[in-house]
């Protein structure tokens, strides 16, 4: 009993963390995280590769760099700030991820939920406590079963799969959308700045009929 609750408390204790830091990403950019979150519900696949491509190559470069300084003596002296910095920078970029592919995963939840005629108001701190909660139901079973022999095992090995996955979906979404930065592969086909005079008098826009150009 005593190691189910223990269990429990470490999975508790990462979602409420993951909840207050992901307040705070809403609160100081919003915008960065929705453009994140649209690139993991529109380029999933893209997304994987991508996040899977950069832990094959930046984790080895970032131990090479490292390594590199420590050949020289002014070197040696800035390897614990350069392995600092690549930790620092590595981990940023893998929560910020993960606190996109919870706001998508939350997204996703509630619009079907809208769409049974819920009453909900749609905002990004709904979208990220739901995927949060969604993200702690992986753990669930790990939580219950992982005392049982074997089993428990098993359990773990698949919820760590699957949060392994995630992240690196977060992580080439990241990459992609240069943290929120980029919004070429979130689905938004047609940058605002290139909606000009030209094309919004030759184009029909939501189902809106072309008008002609007025005469000069």
């Amino acid at each position: 009993m005593f190691a189910v609750v223990e269990r429990l408390a470490a999975v508790a204790g990462a979602v409420m963390t993951l909840a207050i830091v992901g307040a705070a990403v809403i609160a100081l950019g919003r915008p960065a995280l929705a453009t994140t979150s649209d690139t993991v519900s529109q380029s999933v696949g893209r997304a994987f590769t991508v996040g899977f491509l950069t832990q094959i190559v930046v984790l080895p470069l970032a131990a090479l760099a490292v390594a590199g300084l420590a050949l020289t003596v002014i070197g040696l002296l800035l390897v614990p700030f350069a392995a600092a910095a690549a930790a620092l920078l590595i981990g940023s970029a893998v929560l910020f991820g993960m606190l996109a592919v919870s706001h998508a995963m939350g997204e996703t939840l509630t619009r079907r939920r809208m769409a049974r005629g819920q009453a909900l108001s749609p905002n990004s701190y709904r979208y990220l406590f739901t995927g949060l909660g969604a993200m702690a139901l992986i753990w669930s079973g790990w939580v219950v079963f992982g005392w049982v022999p074997y089993a428990g095992m098993l359990v773990l090995a698949m919820a760590t799969l699957v949060t392994w996955w995630l992240a690196t979906v977060g992580l080439g979404a990241t990459v992609l959308s240069r943290a929120g930065m980029r919004g070429e592969f979130a689905g938004r086909l047609i940058p605002p700045e290139s909606l000009t005079d030209e094309y919004l008098w030759a184009t029909p826009l939501g189902g809106v009929t072309a008008v002609k150009r007025p005469e000069k």
